[in-house]
């Protein structure tokens, strides 16, 4: 059940036109002209899908147990979109708790770093003493780039 004290960042994965970013706004195309040409010029945007979510009760737990050590976990292919999906997982007394996750358009250091940072903006006093991650270098990059010294 959705909580108001929940979190959620969300940036769509969008496309654009070379040319549509360099044309005057005074353009002179008829939209059949412009929508034919669009399709044909059509690019991948620089900054991909994003979505970060957190509960309230998952902040209450990194804030309680994260500190110590954090741990990243990936998930790949699971679905039929190949969209890597992240949890930040940790320790509590009991168990192991994801405490936040993530999907992003693709696992580059930039993307894993975004949305880290805005569970670090949820969490301003996380800052763990370890980190555990997958074998990856973009995953070790992005923490080492967000808790510099880990």
């Amino acid at each position: 059940m959705a909580s108001p004290d929940d979190s959620f960042e969300f940036h769509p994965y969008a496309t654009y036109s070379n040319e549509e970013e360099n044309r005057p706004e005074n353009d002179e195309r008829s939209s059949s002209e412009s929508e034919e040409e669009d399709e044909e010029m059509v690019t991948t945007s620089t900054k991909g899908l994003l979505f970060v979510h957190q509960t309230k009760d998952q902040r209450r737990l990194l804030e309680r147990y994260g500190n110590e050590i954090s741990m990243l976990d990936a998930t790949y292919k699971t679905t039929r979109y190949s969209l890597p999906l992240f949890f930040v997982v940790v320790k509590t007394n009991v168990d192991y708790q994801i405490v936040g996750s993530f999907v992003i358009q693709s696992e580059t250091t930039d993307s894993i770093y975004e949305a880290l940072s805005v569970l670090k903006s949820w969490n301003p006093k996380w800052n763990p003493s370890y980190f555990t991650v997958d074998y990856s270098e973009e995953e070790v990059s992005a923490i080492g780039k967000l808790f510099p010294g880990k």
